[in-house]
Formats: C-alpha cells, structure tokens, sequence
C-alpha cells in the first residue's frame, strides 16, 4: 500500500477517533490572527443556514478547493504566542506537527516523535504541558478497559519519549458502562486555574455517546465515571468558553446521506453546557453536502473536527475529509463557523 493510499486508508477507519482538545478558553487575543469582520473576499465562499435546517449560525470556506495539508488526517490545532500549532496523523510515520501565523498557510509537516493518531494536551500553571494518552487493556479478571495514562513535555515540537516524563497517577479505568469501549483519543479541559484538575471525555460505543471522568487537584488520579453526558457525539473537542464550554463533535445521520458509508461521520455539530456535564445540542454547523458544495469537491466523510475561537468570536474549525470516489486521499481542511 503506498502512502497516500495508507493515509485514506487510516482516514476513513479512524473517523471514529478524538481530535483530542488544546489549552482551555483559546481564544486568540489581538496579538494574533485579525479577522476581517463581515467581510468576504472573492476567495471566500459563504454558506449561511438556518435553525430551520437543523443548521447554527454562518459558515465561511476561506480556502474554497484547497486543504490546508494533504495526505494527513486527525487534526488537533494548538495556539500559543501568536504560533498555530497543528498536529495531525501522518500514516504510518506517527505525529507530525506544522506551524502558521494566519491560520490556513503552513509550513510542511515534520515529525514530533510520538506515534499513533490522535493526541491531546494541557498547560499546566508552571508553563509545563500535560499529554494524555489513551489504549485498551485487558483487566485480571478478562474484561477490558479504558486505560489513560498522562505525562508531561516542555517542548511543543518535541513530543518523543525521551522528552516526556510519565505521571505516577491513578490510571483512569472504565470497563462496562458507561464506556465499555472508546473511540480513539480523550478530549481534556482544566476544571480550574488554582490547580491541575481535569476533566476527561471521551467518545463511546454502542451507541455512540460521550462520557467523562474527573480528576482530582492532580490532574492524575480519577474516579468513577461522570457517566453518559451526549448521545451520537463521536469525535469529540470540548472548549472551555469562559461562562461554559462548548463541544465539537461529528455525528453519523445515514438516512439524511444514503449516498455515503453509514459508517463514516457526516456531520459536524456543537452542544453547549454550563457545567460541563448537561448539554444542550444547538444544531448542525455543516455536513458532507455543505462542506463539498463549499469547498468545490468530492468528499466522503468529515472527521475529527478541531476549532480555535477567533477576536471577533467566529470559530475556525479544522476537519478531516477524504473520498473513496475522486483522487482525493485525504486531507485538513477548514472552515469558519459564527454562531448564533
């Protein structure tokens, strides 16, 4: 199988996995990205819906027929000190990171030393950054387990073994309800500023739903689980959005696309919470027939969605997309989402 081959391949498998989160509340201050209020640029194609539709808010392709980076999948997008940091599955070649300063113009993929697909990560208070990772054991008695376990990283483009130093935590473990069998990695945001707590979500199985477990002050030690927390939410990123938090996530609707897999992602979607723990679905923000209208191509499947918050309060939201049909073996792409 060649690379590209590969790379569709583990795409449209892995539509099921996490984009992973980034540093809560990322919103990028006036040091950053500036966005051109209510204007669109002959480059720009808008797509504006209605609650009507099922739809939220207003979608703008920034880069209509254009991917941010080819031949990559499961994006997670990180912003710091002017700096986007995009970290995506690279095949078999494990992580690799890219960087920008707008946004949609980045630099080639190079590696950050960690394999797999999927990561997610915080800041901690002494400016450290803490990875969580996440796989499936087998327990003593023969059952299976969700088994996370976290370390933590200096460098943002250094992710390698011998760069992180592992946690002497209490792994999280769920095995049976409500997550007897999760979807890639966990989303994580920080619960509060004073210590390292967290909380962890993570997409489940059978049928789908996103569930979550609480840390203690340490960031590291868990108990029992918060339980089902949204049904149908698959690929999840929780924001924390100040007076809330906001979930991205992609969901599966194969009777409204007959004509893709029923098995892959064809909508990506938010719900908003107060708590963090009872959400509220506020809609649809695109689907494979928006996203291919908007962008000027064939595509099979949008995964993993991953967002920062702009100044003017839009969303750019990042996604994995690729099509069985056309040469198109996959890729990140983008769009801008303003909510209602």
């Amino acid at each position: 199988m060649d690379r590209m081959s590969a790379v569709l391949f583990s795409l449209l498998l892995i539509t099921t996995s996490l984009a992973g989160c980034f540093e809560d509340g990322q919103k990028i201050d006036d040091g950053g990205i500036v966005v051109e209020n209510e204007q669109v640029s002959e480059n720009e194609t808008e797509n504006t819906t209605t609650l009507d539709d099922g739809f939220v808010g207003s979608v703008i392709f920034e880069t209509p027929g254009e991917s941010v980076l080819t031949g990559v999948a499961v994006p997670f997008i990180y912003y710091e000190d002017t700096t986007f940091y995009l970290y995506m599955c690279n095949g078999t070649e494990g992580h690799h990171y890219s960087t920008s300063n707008d946004g949609l113009n980045f630099t080639s993929p190079l590696r950050t030393g960690i394999g797999g697909c999927g990561l997610n990560f915080v800041k901690l208070n002494d400016g450290t950054y803490r990875l969580y990772t996440t796989t499936k054991v087998t327990l003593e008695n023969g059952t299976e387990s969700i088994n996370s376990t976290s370390s933590v990283f200096t460098n943002l483009t250094d992710l390698g073994p011998m760069s992180r130093v592992k946690d002497n935590g209490t792994d999280v473990q769920s095995s049976g309800e409500p997550c007897h069998d999760f979807l890639g990695t966990p989303s994580v945001v920080r619960l509060n500023e004073s210590d390292e707590s967290v909380r962890l979500y993570f997409s489940c199985s059978n049928p789908s739903h996103m569930a979550g477990f609480t840390s203690s002050a340490d960031g590291i030690t868990f108990g029992a689980s918060d339980g089902i927390l949204l049904y149908q939410a698959i690929d999840i990123e929780i924001h924390d959005v100040g007076d809330g938090y906001r979930v991205f996530y992609t969901m599966m609707n194969p009777d409204k696309h007959p004509e893709i897999s029923p098995f892959h992602p064809q909508e990506i979607m938010t719900a908003v919470s107060e708590d963090g723990l009872n959400w509220e679905v506020e809609g649809m923000i695109a689907n494979v027939t928006t996203v291919a209208e908007g962008l000027g191509m064939e595509i099979g499947v949008l995964a993993d969605p991953t967002a920062v918050q702009l100044p003017d309060g839009s969303w750019r939201i990042y996604f994995g997309s690729a099509s069985e049909k056309t040469d198109n073996h996959g890729g990140i792409y983008s769009l801008r989402w303003t909510p209602e």
